[in-house]
């Protein structure tokens, strides 16, 4: 049975519900995706939050964590009930692979809005690095002041472990977003916009009452060279 229903996040997208209905609304829950606060994924979770609590959820928790993997590990050993991922991760296979783990939602979640910023009052002209995380380095060329040409991108976690890295002088400008802009206290140097986002929420097989399978190991895998 997979059921459609309304959201009722501000960009109003639908929601569709392969297992969510499934879940006991007695028993506390508890969200994993990518933090730290300020995230797109964090603003993605308290979307999924807010619907489960207006279904009738006691109780319905967020724990963000330093990388998808990390969320992973928190559901499959027991530590949580569902995790929410960004369907640009490039690593998004493994929670569709794992046996154990069962796709419960997929939904449409506008991100905040990203934007170049940097520390208040930065005059900054010429070449300069940008702090960004890996999905949406290709919003630097679009948003990228004209006057400013990139000497070097460099990854972080996380957009709003990229926002940190400016606050801390790692970096001079960072693409990243509106919340974690704020909670880092920088400033925007470029127009902003959202990324229309598809986000899937997992849970496991045992959850919904189903056999989890066992794991076996599996060997390494090699590259062919063509």
């Amino acid at each position: 049975m997979i059921s459609r229903y309304r959201s009722d996040v501000s960009d109003g997208q639908e929601i569709t519900d392969v297992a969510l209905f499934r879940l006991p609304l007695t028993v506390p829950l508890r969200i994993s995706s990518l933090g730290p606060a300020g995230t797109s994924s964090e603003q993605a979770c308290r979307a999924l939050q807010n619907r489960l609590l207006q279904r009738g959820h006691e109780s319905v928790r967020i724990d963000l964590c330093d990388q998808y993997e990390e969320a992973a590990d928190r559901l499959v050993s027991g530590a949580g009930e569902l995790a929410v991922v960004a369907n640009a991760y490039a690593g998004i296979e493994r929670f569709y692979m794992d046996p154990a783990l069962r796709l419960a939602a997929v939904f449409v979640k506008d991100t905040p809005h990203y934007g170049i910023a940097a520390v208040p009052g930065a005059k900054i002209a010429g070449k300069a690095s940008v702090v960004t995380h890996p999905a949406p380095r290709a919003l630097i060329g679009e948003l990228l002041p004209d006057r400013i040409d990139v000497a070097e991108v460099v990854f972080a976690s996380s957009t709003s472990a990229a926002a940190r890295a400016v606050a801390e002088g790692e970096v001079p400008l960072a693409l990243t977003t509106a919340p974690a802009a704020r909670l880092h206290g920088l400033e925007f140097l470029s127009r902003t916009r959202p990324i229309r986002m598809v986000w899937s929420a997992f849970t496991r097989a045992d959850i919904l009452d189903e056999d989890r399978p066992a794991r076996r190991p599996v060997p390494s895998a090699r590259n062919l060279a063509w």
